[in-house]
């Protein structure tokens, strides 16, 4: 999900940078299946995992299909797009002075089409298994949870002391994209921190707490 959502946020900086209008219905609705293939995905996967860590549990409710590691690669894919495609022209409505909100940020089915392309090369390179395409995609998709959190709270900090529209370089926007910065660490931190309480573990969550 998160690589996705890092294709999706460089590829609309290059093409619409300061672009502040959402895309068309079309692909809207294309998105919304993204949407909602990654939820039915998830709970169907979810579902599954309960199943195989306490055997008997829920058996009214039956799993719609055995979950597999590439359709979760390729429904995230979709999410991360889906949430990017929303968040990076909301982001340049708020923030910049001299956005551009009558233009799209995915103008239209070639330049989407032209991103689902790199998408797919991006999971089939996933899928390859191979070490040196999975570390650095790995981090890149550890980095994105942080970019996107960041980019979140830039957004409620520049709300919140009513600096919209305030910006026109990104180097103005130093202090709000570090109180954002910050937030995100420290609700990294404070997840982390639960997390331990919980599993007593940084390492794998033991199958039976």
């Amino acid at each position: 999900m998160y690589l996705g959502a890092v294709a999706g946020l460089v590829f609309q900086s290059i093409t619409g940078w300061k672009r502040g209008k959402i895309p068309h219905w079309g692909i809207l609705t294309v998105l919304a299946i993204f949407f909602i293939a990654f939820g039915i995905d998830g709970a169907n996967s979810y579902l599954y995992l309960l199943k195989q860590v306490s055997p008997g549990i829920l058996p009214g409710i039956p799993n719609i299909y055995t979950p597999s590691n590439t359709l979760r690669l390729l429904t995230g894919s979709g999410m991360g797009l889906a949430m990017v495609a929303m968040l990076f022209p909301a982001f340049n409505q708020s923030v910049w002075s001299d956005g551009d909100e009558k233009r799209r940020a995915l103008p239209g089915w070639k330049t989407f089409g032209l991103l689902l392309g790199i998408q797919l090369i991006l999971d089939l390179l996933v899928l390859t298994q191979s070490p040196l395409v999975l570390y650095p995609l790995a981090i890149i998709g550890v980095l994105g949870v942080w970019l996107l959190l960041t980019m979140v709270y830039t957004l409620v900090y520049v709300m919140i002391v009513g600096q919209d529209n305030k910006f026109s370089k990104l180097r103005q926007l130093w202090l709000p994209l570090l109180a954002g910065f910050t937030i995100a660490m420290i609700q990294t931190a404070a997840i982390d921190m639960l997390r331990f309480w919980l599993t007593g573990t940084w390492g794998a969550i033991p199958l039976h707490l």
